[in-house]
C-alpha cells in the first residue's frame, strides 16, 4: 500500500520541501547521507540543544530546501556545521512523523 499525502498536508510545507516530505514518507531521504542521519540521532538528548546561530543556519538551509533544486539544497545541507546539520535532520524527521500522524488520522 503506497502512502498518499493529501493536498492539505503538502500545503503545510512550502515548495520543494513538500515533495521531499512525500518522498521521505516512502523512505527516500535525498538530502542526507545515511551516516549523517545515524549521527543526528546518536547524540544524547542533552547534547541536542541548538544555539541561535545554529537555528539561523537551519533556517537558511530550510529556505534553500523549499526553493532551490535538489543539488543546490544538498549543497546547503552539506555546508552546515555538523551540529546544525544534525538539528536539521532531527527537524526533518519530526516533520515526517507529523505528516505520517496526519495521514493516519485521515
Amino acid at each position: 500500500m503506497g502512502l498518499d499525502v493529501d493536498e492539505k498536508q503538502l500545503a503545510l510545507a512550502p515548495g520543494r520541501l513538500s515533495a521531499l516530505l512525500k518522498g521521505g514518507l516512502s523512505g527516500h531521504h535525498p538530502l542526507f547521507e545515511l551516516e549523517a542521519i545515524r549521527e543526528a540521532f546518536s547524540a544524547a538528548e542533552e547534547d541536542r540543544a541548538v544555539s541561535a546561530d545554529e537555528a539561523d543556519e537551519v533556517g537558511s538551509a530550510l529556505l534553500s530546501i523549499a526553493s532551490d533544486p535538489l543539488p543546490r539544497a544538498r549543497l546547503a545541507v552539506e555546508g552546515l556545521r555538523p551540529s546544525a546539520r544534525e538539528a536539521l535532520i532531527r527537524l526533518y524527521f519530526r516533520l515526517l512523523d507529523q505528516a505520517e500522524e496526519a495521514q493516519v488520522r485521515h
